[in-house]
């Protein structure tokens, strides 16, 4: 695969239904809980699976971004690039800088891993 290639729309779109699912999920549990506390823990389950392969999956395409901009020297490149107007520059740069100062990754991570642990220590104790 092209290391500059974007994955397929079907696959975006199956992760965007994957995370939608379980924001909806998370967000029904009280209402679900007061009707049925057996499909609630389901329910729960089921989110946090479905927040597991949504955040691994945000982490690993913020990564992929991540990495392309630093080994291919981006920022570097667009700054002494005497092609683009100061504002095209400027707009360019914005967007490179803040792939590789956001805070993402370890906010994706941190979520992905702790819905595993939630998920563990769920099963691990009932």
């Amino acid at each position: 695969m092209n290391r500059f290639s974007v994955l397929p729309k079907w696959v975006i779109l199956l992760f965007f239904w994957i995370g939608l699912t379980a924001a909806v999920c998370i967000r029904s549990l009280t209402l679900v809980a007061h009707y049925s506390p057996a499909a609630s823990v389901w329910l729960w389950r089921f989110a946090m699976l479905c927040y597991t392969f949504f955040f691994g999956y945000r982490y690993l395409i913020g990564r992929r971004r991540r990495n392309i901009v630093h080994s291919n020297k981006l920022i570097d490149e667009v700054e002494k690039a005497e092609e683009f107007d100061p504002a095209t520059r400027q707009a360019m740069l914005y967007v490179l800088n803040s792939i590789m100062r956001s805070k993402e990754l370890f906010n994706y991570a941190f979520i992905c891993i702790l819905s595993v642990v939630a998920l563990l220590l769920d099963f691990l104790l009932t």
